[in-house]
């Protein structure tokens, strides 16, 4: 037999069995993760105003520090919607995951994220699939839950912990965050003594 037909009958084989692999990931799916329970801090606290780049920056600098993240590569971008990039490997290979929201603040300073697009490499797989896929990925860290069946990711700004010489910890709440007017409001939340 020619070895270029073994070649490519070879190659036919493993890209079936991938696609018959990848099939099967995407429809043993999990439920969505829960949201967490935002915690109520309190104590003093200070507001500040923002624009999305400088909240670019706060983001993508706790997100490096944080022991969640240390297994998986994340960050996020900001510009007229919130912009989560990832990588993740499915069948040993590395696939670029872009993932499009429009934030909300809710009730308790978090951020609801309500997906707009996605990309999976270049997959052309539903909003849905590729939630999935990300979302069991492993690794992603505490305060990011995605909900695939309803499109949305959650992000707990509660749980972010900023170290204050001499104070102890003060933590993170939302206030407004409105993309299109570039007005990002944060409340630093420093526990009293």
């Amino acid at each position: 037999m020619n070895k270029w037909k073994v070649a490519f009958l070879t190659l036919l084989t493993l890209i079936i069995l991938g696609f018959a692999a990848l099939i099967i990931l995407m429809l043993s799916g999990k439920e969505d993760m829960p949201k967490p329970e935002a915690i109520n801090r309190t104590g003093s606290s200070v507001n500040i105003s923002t624009t999305p780049k400088e909240f670019e920056d706060l983001a993508n600098t706790l997100i490096q520090n944080s022991n969640d993240t240390k297994n998986i590569q994340l960050w996020l971008e900001v510009d007229k919607e919130l912009i989560l990039k990832s990588n993740v490997e499915v069948l040993g290979v590395t696939v670029p995951v872009t993932l499009a929201f429009e934030p909300k603040v809710d009730d308790k300073g978090n951020l609801e994220l309500y997906q707009t697009n996605v990309k999976v490499g270049m997959l052309d797989l539903p909003s849905r699939t590729a939630l999935q896929l990300v979302r069991d990925s492993g690794g992603l860290p505490e305060w990011l839950t995605i909900q695939p069946s309803e499109k949305t990711a959650y992000i707990d700004l509660s749980s972010f912990n900023l170290p204050i010489d001499g104070v102890g910890t003060a933590h993170l709440r939302a206030k407004t965050f409105n993309l299109e007017k570039k007005e990002i409001t944060l409340q630093i939340v420093i526990p009293k003594k």
